[in-house]
């Protein structure tokens, strides 16, 4: 389900609801190079940016059973994914095309 870039919809929500959501989140610097992401999204904000996480995620992990019944390497951890999922709904949030 990749987001069209004319669409208003990330992750089958909108981008003002997650653009406002992302003005709670914050980063900062782990000890071993890492960044830390944290947020404090109040009720009214969180659920359409969990919906777009799990969305987002979601499709992120079709791609890896693809790759791996292709036999192109190893799955992401869930971790992995999630961050991964994060990065893609800020990429895709702030992309205006």
């Amino acid at each position: 389900m990749a987001d069209d870039l004319d669409s208003d919809l990330i992750g089958g929500e909108l981008r003002d609801d997650l653009l406002r959501a992302l003005t709670y989140v914050s980063t900062e610097s782990g000890p071993d190079g890492s960044y830390i992401v944290n947020g404090d999204l109040p009720p009214e904000v969180a659920p359409p940016f969990i919906r777009a996480i799990l969305r987002i995620e979601a499709e992120l992990l079709l791609h890896d059973a693809e790759q791996v019944a292709l036999g192109k390497g190893e799955p992401r951890t869930q971790e992995e994914r999630r961050t991964d999922a994060f990065l893609a709904l800020a990429l895709r949030v702030t992309d205006r095309g």
